[in-house]
C-alpha cells in the first residue's frame, strides 16, 4: 500500500527569515516587524497567523501580534500518511479518502510537492534535508534525538540562537485530528541555561 508524503522542504529564503526571527528579542511587537519585514503575509485563518513567500504557513494563528509577547511559532513542511485497510476499502470502491485529501492539501501552493509512492523513509529524509539545510546556516545541530516511545521513532534536531532555539522535528499533526504525521520547524525562546528536552519531550512541544 503506497504511504503518501506531500512537502516543501525549507528553502534559502525561509530559512534565512526563520534564523533572523531565532535571534531577535522577543519583546513585545518584534516578530510583528519581522514578519512584515519578510514579507509574510496575514492569513487570517483559523489556525495560521501568516503566509510566507514560500507555500508555508506560520502557526499558531495568534503568532505575531504587534502587541503581545510571543511565546513560540511552528512552521510545517511535510505531512506523511500511512494509510489503513479502510483507506484500502475505499480506494478498490473507486471512493476517495484520506490519500486523497492529502493530495489536495496545499496543492495551491507553491512549492508542495506530493508522493504518493513515498514511505516512512521518504518522511524522514525530507526531514534531515531540511536539518541538512540549517546546518549549512547554523553549523551543526547541539542535540539529534529520537523519541522511541509511540509506534514510530520521530526524528529531532535544536539549535540555540542566543535565548531562543530553532528545532526541526516531526510528530503529529493535531490539525487533521491526529490523521497525519508532520515535519516542521519550531521556533521559541529557550533560556541558555535550559537543556535540551528528551525525545518524547521534544514530540510534546512540537505539537500543532
Amino acid at each position: 500500500m503506497t504511504m503518501p508524503v506531500n512537502s516543501c522542504v525549507p528553502g534559502p529564503e525561509l530559512i534565512g527569515h526563520i534564523v533572523d526571527l531565532a535571534r531577535l528579542e522577543w519583546t513585545p511587537g518584534a516578530t510583528a516587524a519581522a514578519a512584515k519585514r519578510f514579507g509574510w503575509v496575514p492569513d487570517g485563518s483559523r489556525t495560521s497567523s501568516y503566509a510566507t513567500n514560500t507555500g508555508h504557513y506560520v502557526l499558531p494563528e495568534w503568532f505575531g501580534g504587534p502587541d503581545d509577547a510571543d511565546t513560540e511559532c511552528m512552521i510545517p513542511f511535510c505531512y506523511y500518511y500511512e494509510p489503513d485497510d479502510f483507506d484500502a476499502e475505499l480506494q478498490a470502491d473507486g471512493l476517495s479518502g484520506n490519500v486523497d485529501w492529502l493530495a489536495e492539501y496545499h496543492s495551491g501552493d507553491p512549492g508542495w510537492v506530493f508522493d504518493r509512492e513515498a514511505d516512512r523513509s521518504g518522511f524522514d529524509g525530507r526531514w534531515r534535508a531540511a536539518v541538512d539545510a540549517f546546518s549549512e546556516r547554523l553549523g551543526e545541530p547541539e542535540t539529534v534525538v529520537r523519541d522511541e516511545k509511540g509506534d514510530h521513532p520521530w526524528n529531532y534536531a535544536a539549535w540555540r540562537c542566543g535565548g531562543n532555539a530553532v528545532v526541526v522535528g516531526q510528530c503529529v499533526d493535531n490539525g487533521s485530528y491526529m490523521t497525519f504525521e508532520q515535519a516542521l520547524i519550531w521556533v521559541g525562546p529557550h533560556p541558555v541555561d535550559e537543556p535540551f528536552p528528551t525525545g518524547e519531550q521534544f514530540a510534546l512541544r512540537l505539537e500543532c
